[in-house]
């Protein structure tokens, strides 16, 4: 591992001699990705969704498709927002056990 940071830095002095001043200039040699931005979900949207996870937390790829459709938006988003809207309800349900609960 030694070898691999010392030539690291040996190669990080040279960039900086030669006028390199940002530190992302020196971390790893791929572009940075671009992050895509965040979605924004119309009120309608967002009460269709919250219908549909009432009744099913974990939709088929067919009804993620088809309420991507009706709501014009990418699958992948759908399947993102069901991920996180899981994942938000698993943190309720524990936080208020915790509450009922609480360690002495």
């Amino acid at each position: 591992m030694k070898p691999v940071l010392e030539r690291w830095i040996a190669e990080a002095e040279e960039r900086y001699k030669n006028g390199v001043q940002n530190l992302s200039d020196f971390v790893g040699s791929e572009p940075l990705k671009k992050r895509k931005r965040r979605t924004s979900f119309t009120p309608q949207a967002l009460e269709i969704l919250n219908e549909h996870f009432e009744r099913n937390t974990h939709p088929t790829g067919a009804e993620m498709s088809e309420l991507a459709e009706s709501i014009v938006q990418d699958r992948e988003v759908i399947r993102v927002w069901f991920c996180n809207k899981r994942q938000a309800l698993k943190n309720t349900i524990k936080k208020y056990r915790q509450d009922q609960h609480p360690q002495s």
